[in-house]
């Protein structure tokens, strides 16, 4: 059931149109790219669907929840946040990250991959030999340029899609992140039915 729902997730999120030629300009750092199904509602309706899927699924449900919202608004340092942010999504989702604020620490963060995997953390080349940008991948464009949802992608947590030749590497948890991420996520689930049966039985009708 885990499997079928995570193949839906990479189908539903892979499934992005091509970037127009005119489009692919250096000067276009965030290419802002629309959602294709409603974002969660609560909390409630995030843990209930992360139940359903690996827990780097989860990451990116966690991580998709917070679009739109400023680092003030996450209580995040206001400069250089996108590797505070990936650690708080994954801080949200039950498991500990990297606790550094530099977007490189997540190079070494679990296991390489050779190719974007809905899910993964994505770390990009930025201005400057020691700097860098991370966030986690929604799916890729038509030319494969990857998606993500990232911290520091302007003022505001935001999907955009980024040159492939900008990434450093593809990055999955390791599989204890994942499984404790997981067992969150199934954990709350439980919890959300459980109240919501409870609700429902001392409700007069």
């Amino acid at each position: 059931m885990l499997r079928h729902a995570f193949i839906a997730l990479a189908i539903t999120t892979a499934a992005f149109p091509a970037l127009a030629a005119g489009e692919k300009t250096a000067a276009a750092r965030f290419d802002n790219v629309s959602p294709i199904e409603p974002l969660m509602k609560s909390r409630t309706d995030a843990a209930e669907a992360a139940a359903q899927v690996p827990g780097a699924g989860a990451v990116l449900l966690e991580a998709l929840r917070w679009r739109g919202r400023s680092a003030a608004q996450l209580g995040l340092p206001a400069k250089l946040w996108c590797a505070d942010f990936m650690n708080y999504v994954i801080k949200k989702s039950g498991a500990k990250g990297t606790s550094s604020r530099a977007a490189r620490s997540f190079l070494e963060y679990g296991k390489r991959l050779d190719s974007p995997r809905v899910g993964a953390i994505v770390i990009f080349t930025r201005n400057g030999p020691n700097t860098g940008h991370v966030g986690i991948v929604r799916g890729t464009d038509g030319q494969g340029n990857p998606i993500v949802i990232s911290g520091n992608a302007g003022p505001t947590v935001r999907q955009s899609t980024y040159p492939k030749e900008r990434v450093l590497a593809y990055v999955m948890p390791p599989d204890y992140v994942l499984d404790e991420i997981a067992k969150v996520a199934r954990a709350n689930a439980r919890a959300t039915v459980s109240a919501t049966t409870t609700v429902t039985a001392t409700t007069p009708r």
